[in-house]
Parts: C-alpha cells; sequence; structure tokens
C-alpha cells in the first residue's frame, strides 16, 4: 500500500475476551468514540443467519439448526467473513474496531499483511460476574447463550483461551466486573500512541 505524506496507515483495534465479559460493550464503545467502524463476528453471524432463514408459523424468524450451534460451521462462516472483510478495509487504509472471542491467527496474519498498527484489548471480568451475565442472557431464551452459560458453569471456558495471541503493536486490559459503563480512556491513549 502507498502512504501519503503524514499517512501513518490505518489503526485497527481488536477486542476479544470471553462471552459475558462485555468485549461487545467495550468494542462499540471504542469504535463510537474514536468514530470508526465496528466489525463483530455475532452480527456478521446473525447476517448470515438470517440469509439463509424462514419464516415461522409464528410469524417471526426461523433460522437453520447451524445458526444455534456455538463455534458450528455458521459460526466458523461468519469468522472468514469477518476477517476478510477486515483485511479488506485494512487494506484500504481504514481504521476500524473489530471484535471475536478469540482473535485468530487468520485476522492477525489479515490485519499484518495490511500494514495495519495493531492494538489488542483483552476485556475481562471476574468469574461471578461473567457466570451472572451469561446466566441472564441464557434466561432471556437464546439457545446459543444457553449453550455458553452451560459451557462456562462446566468449567470449559478457561480465561486463556480467550487471551490475545503475540503479535499485536499494543494490548490493553480492561476489566468491565465493576462497570456497565466501560473505561475507554487507556484504549484510547494506546491507540494515539500507535499513530505517533
Amino acid at each position: 500500500m502507498t502512504r501519503h505524506r503524514g499517512e501513518v496507515g490505518p489503526v485497527v483495534v481488536a477486542v476479544c475476551g470471553s462471552p459475558g465479559a462485555g468485549k461487545t460493550t467495550v468494542a462499540r464503545a471504542t469504535a463510537r468514540h474514536l468514530g470508526v467502524l465496528f466489525l463483530t463476528r455475532d452480527e456478521i453471524k446473525r447476517g448470515l443467519g438470517l440469509s439463509a432463514a424462514s419464516a415461522a408459523e409464528d410469524g417471526g424468524v426461523e433460522f437453520g439448526p447451524d445458526f444455534h450451534v456455538a463455534g458450528g460451521p455458521l459460526s466458523r462462516r461468519a469468522e472468514d467473513v469477518m476477517v476478510n472483510a477486515a483485511r479488506l478495509l485494512a487494506s484500504s487504509g481504514v481504521s476500524l474496531v473489530v471484535e471475536s472471542s478469540v482473535l485468530s491467527s487468520e485476522l492477525l496474519d489479515a490485519l499484518r499483511a495490511s500494514d495495519a498498527r495493531m492494538l489488542a484489548v483483552h476485556v475481562v471480568a471476574r468469574e461471578s460476574v461473567i457466570g451472572e451475565r451469561l446466566r441472564a442472557r441464557a434466561a432471556e431464551g437464546g439457545a446459543v447463550d444457553r449453550q455458553l452459560s452451560a459451557q462456562f458453569q462446566r468449567g470449559e471456558m478457561k480465561p486463556s483461551i480467550f487471551a490475545p495471541p503475540a503479535g499485536f503493536d499494543g494490548v490493553v486490559e480492561v476489566d468491565t466486573s465493576d462497570s456497565a459503563d466501560p473505561d475507554i480512556k487507556p484504549i484510547e491513549a494506546a491507540a494515539v500512541s500507535l499513530i505517533r
């Protein structure tokens, strides 16, 4: 990619963390504050699911069976779409925030190839807080949320799974245990340091 005088290239803030940690809230707030695009695997998955949905007898939307499997084929397709979209945007010079529970090596490689400056944001919360958030989401009725809550209760969601991989230009940890309104000032400061 050819840079113009004074152009530093895109900054990509990649947000990861356990389901229930608050990563979507942090990612949305960061994108809004920085005034940049926000890509999330979960919303891409919903878009893919709607593309293959049918009308339910009650007049609502009936998603296919793959939609309700955490980590299933539709989730993997959504990851591929997110990686390709992030690659296209960053290689075109567009700064953005991208969010997924786990930051894949494919995403990291795509961003690295785009010459983006990359900041990982690891969103964490106390185990009791994550458990309560997942139980509340599961009570609202989503099949995937029920699966995630059950996996968490069985101890299948080790925190190390959701840590950012090596290779980012910076890493910020944000703990959302005590606040529904995340402090994104450390994220902003780290992003600014990448463009200096």
